[in-house]
């Protein structure tokens, strides 16, 4: 490599890691890249007629209006989880009557089971204990991820201003290109492009997939008249967007309300509504859906999911499918002409 291509390297490593130490303002800038290019087709459709700044505003809109659309049925099922779970005066009841229900389900097992399922009181209050000691710790993993807490609240204003002005300013390659030597303009021409594409389609179809998971707690709750069915579909599926803590914070509230409502029952209904959620998430949804829009076959997404989490844990599992294919882009750019089996 010459000096001058060390030194491109270096400038691209220092601004990476210049990223990961702004990511106070960088992961919210990242998130709204990610809408404002789900939002870019329409954005263009839009901009003949009303102008860059007119289109930016319409779907600014209707990025608000959709969360206001799914949220707003749920209002009308308040009442009735408001009757089932805690509220701030009456949690110590509600726990007494959560521990009878328990101590029914006990005396409804076999004797020999029973032996080996004793649950107390005091164990209530250790799992308790237990289970939001590591809601806690995954809580703070992610939240040192993106910066502390800071970092979340400055998101909430300054995401829908990034929105707004990258959707105001697109399509931004062009301007990114102006940028680079022009001895890097046919790669980036080659490159860029695709990526931006396969970023797009990869945040689409986990927005689906999160819809279909979804519409999964959702039917399921239904068919067994658990009161909130509609609420509990929408927070399992938006939470499954956050890989392990979202699902783990849908199926305990899901089991929470199943078995306030059903007792022991309610327990086995919540607990195969998250199974066959998770079967279907990870065998059917992410290879069909994911896999169909990146054009990308099962066994790789399957394999992409497992290594990621294997190397990086929760964040692996999120961001493997995409590293994949942005990495065979540049395998394809990059490593394929140097095994002389493609062309530069």
């Amino acid at each position: 490599m010459s000096a001058r291509s060390w030194l491109r390297a270096a400038i691209v490593l220092g601004v990476l890691w210049l990223g990961w130490r702004l990511r106070t303002i960088t992961v919210p800038l990242l998130l709204a890249y990610l809408l404002s290019l789900m939002l870019m087709p329409l954005q263009v459709r839009l901009r003949r007629q009303l102008g860059s700044g007119g289109a930016a505003v319409v779907c600014m809109l209707l990025l608000s209006l959709i969360p206001i659309a799914l949220v707003a049925p749920a209002v009308f099922e308040f009442d009735s989880l408001q009757a089932l779970l805690p509220t701030g005066d009456d949690t110590s009841a509600w726990v007494q009557n959560l521990y009878g229900k328990i101590l029914a389900l006990q005396e409804k097992l076999p004797q020999e089971v029973r032996e080996h399922f004793q649950i107390t009181e005091e164990d209530l209050q250790k799992y308790q204990g237990q289970l939001m000691d590591a809601v806690g710790s995954a809580t703070g993993a992610i939240l040192g991820f993106v910066g502390g807490l800071f970092a979340v609240l400055s998101a909430l204003v300054l995401l829908p201003l990034f929105v707004f002005f990258l959707l105001r300013g697109a399509p931004w390659l062009p301007a990114i290109r102006a940028e680079l030597p022009p001895d890097w303009h046919p790669r980036f021409d080659r490159v860029a492009p695709r990526i931006q594409k396969i970023l797009r389609d990869y945040c689409r179809s986990r927005l689906v997939v999160a819809g279909l998971k979804g519409a999964v707690y959702f039917l399921s709750l239904l068919l067994f008249g658990v009161p909130g069915a509609y609420t509990m579909g929408l927070v399992a599926g938006a939470a499954s967007l956050v890989p392990f803590l979202g699902p783990l914070v849908g199926v305990v509230l899901v089991a929470g309300v199943c078995f306030a409502d059903m007792g022991g029952a309610g327990l086995v209904l919540a607990f195969s509504t998250w199974a066959l959620g998770e079967l279907l998430e990870g065998y059917v949804f992410l290879p069909y859906v994911v896999g169909r829009e990146l054009g990308m076959s099962d066994f790789t997404v399957l394999l992409a999911v497992f290594c990621g989490g294997a190397l990086m844990g929760p964040f692996g599992i999120l961001v493997a499918v995409p590293a994949v294919a942005v990495g065979r882009v540049l395998y394809d750019e990059f490593v394929r002409p140097v095994m002389g089996t493609g062309s530069s």
